[in-house]
């Protein structure tokens, strides 16, 4: 019988790869841990009701939903993969995130923890289920596996950015910010030029944000260089064609304003860390909602190209800064 009971959600001891032998252990393992989650941010909701703390309450419900999603996704991608649920696969054991961070005890305490310290719980656990699957991706010797390992990786990677997102407004609404922070809205995107035009923003800012950090992590190198390539392709794919719309013009200006004023307040390492990890994920949740919504065929294929060279840069960036 395989041996599959996770006594800690985090890398050290979750399942060593070389105990994944199929593609139906991997994926029944990342269904007991979708499950794992919906239990835990369950039972952290009803603490937060009886502490009366319903504005957290609210969003470990809303917590819960999301991953009950996920498990519903989970199950359809395996039956489309003939993949059955391996009853051998015991439900993962998931305890507190053991590291020296507030947010791991203040998160679940229904009088201290706010919205900003449950993000960052949650940031936490994505952030280690993507290692985890990155550690079996790496190391088996199964094409299969590697295969699917590869797809929960970036699956993770994907859900860590937007939490990430959500936490950074979280942080700043509870600091009552002084500048309230403009949002790149994907409802200014009416077509492809408006797309392009905001990725060619975005990128310049990026690459700016790159170039400060550069000394002290020159393996951005290569990801500044790949950055400059996209923005040449992307200025010439809008050689001859018509101008941005008013909407995106007015949206961009007020986000590069607000770039400058924060620049500005960026004093320390930290700070421009900061920003830089903004800069990806705003661009990767700007692009993940313009496929959501967009009606437009041409504007839907670009934005998810777009969307999946924002993830692809979160996941060198990872690698970069040891995330």
């Amino acid at each position: 019988m395989i041996k599959s009971r996770l006594k800690e959600w985090g890398i050290s001891s979750m399942l060593s790869s070389v105990s994944v032998k199929s593609a139906r252990d991997l994926m029944s393992i990342a269904l007991q841990a979708e499950r794992e989650a919906i239990r835990r941010y369950s039972q952290l909701a009803v603490s937060m009701h009886e502490g009366k703390n319903e504005s957290v309450a609210a969003l470990f419900e809303r917590m819960v939903i999301e991953e009950r999603e996920h498990e519903r996704l989970l199950l359809e991608w395996m039956t489309q993969e003939n993949i059955d649920e391996n009853p051998e696969i015991d439900p993962v054991i998931w305890r507190d995130p053991q590291v020296s961070t507030t947010y791991d005890e203040e998160a679940r305490d229904p009088y201290c923890s706010t919205p900003y310290k449950v993000l960052a719980f949650a940031v936490h656990n994505e952030e280690i289920a993507f290692r985890f699957y990155t550690h079996v991706a790496a190391e088996s010797e199964n094409e299969a596996v590697r295969k699917y390992a590869e797809i929960l990786a970036r699956e993770e990677l994907g859900h860590a950015a937007l939490l990430r997102a959500e936490r950074r407004r979280a942080y700043h609404a509870e600091r009552e910010a002084s500048i309230a922070e403009p949002r790149l809205n994907p409802k200014a995107i009416h077509n492809e030029v408006d797309l392009l035009t905001a990725a060619i923003q975005i990128d310049r800012h990026l690459v700016d944000e790159m170039n400060v950090v550069e000394e002290s992590y020159p393996k951005l190198g290569p990801l500044i260089a790949e950055t400059k390539q996209l923005i040449s392709g992307n200025e010439q794919a809008l050689n001859n064609k018509t101008s941005p719309g008013e909407d995106i013009i007015r949206n961009l200006e007020q986000v590069a304003l607000y770039n400058v004023q924060m620049d500005k307040n960026a004093n320390t390492s930290d700070s421009r860390l900061q920003l830089l990890w903004a800069c990806c994920d705003r661009s990767f949740a700007f692009y993940d909602a313009i496929v959501e919504d967009t009606k437009d065929e041409t504007v839907m294929l670009a934005a998810q190209k777009l969307t999946s060279l924002a993830l692809d840069r979160i996941g060198v960036m990872k690698q970069v800064f040891g995330g």
